[in-house]
């Protein structure tokens, strides 16, 4: 096909910050996680598709993400709720985790 590009699994993307591997990451309204460390400036891949174990918040008990339910994002990290209207949804959690859990698989 002479329109192909390519697998749409993962893209490359030029870091606007340090990015650590395995790290969220948030590319226009696109999320993936790196797969390296990506130094600012510097270009890196990141993998849109597939399951991560991500940081979860715990401060509150809509933190709690249920299985196969919405996870949202925000700079802190995950929650299975957006109770401020701002965090981004990017997934869903693959098993449930209660308030007291610091991570989630998305």
């Amino acid at each position: 096909m002479k329109n192909y590009v390519q697998e749409g699994d993962y893209i490359e993307i030029t870091a606007s910050a340090d990015i650590d591997a395995g790290e969220l990451v948030e590319y226009g309204s696109l999320h993936g996680v790196a797969v390296t460390d990506i130094a600012n400036g510097e270009n890196g891949i990141i993998h849109l598709e597939g399951v991560y174990t991500l940081p979860k918040l715990t401060a509150a008990a809509g933190d709690a993400c249920t299985a196969g339910g919405p996870v949202y994002y925000d700079a802190s990290g995950v929650s299975g709720t957006d109770a401020s209207g701002t965090r981004l949804l990017v997934g869903h959690s693959l098993v449930a985790a209660n308030q007291a859990a610091t991570t989630v698989a998305v």
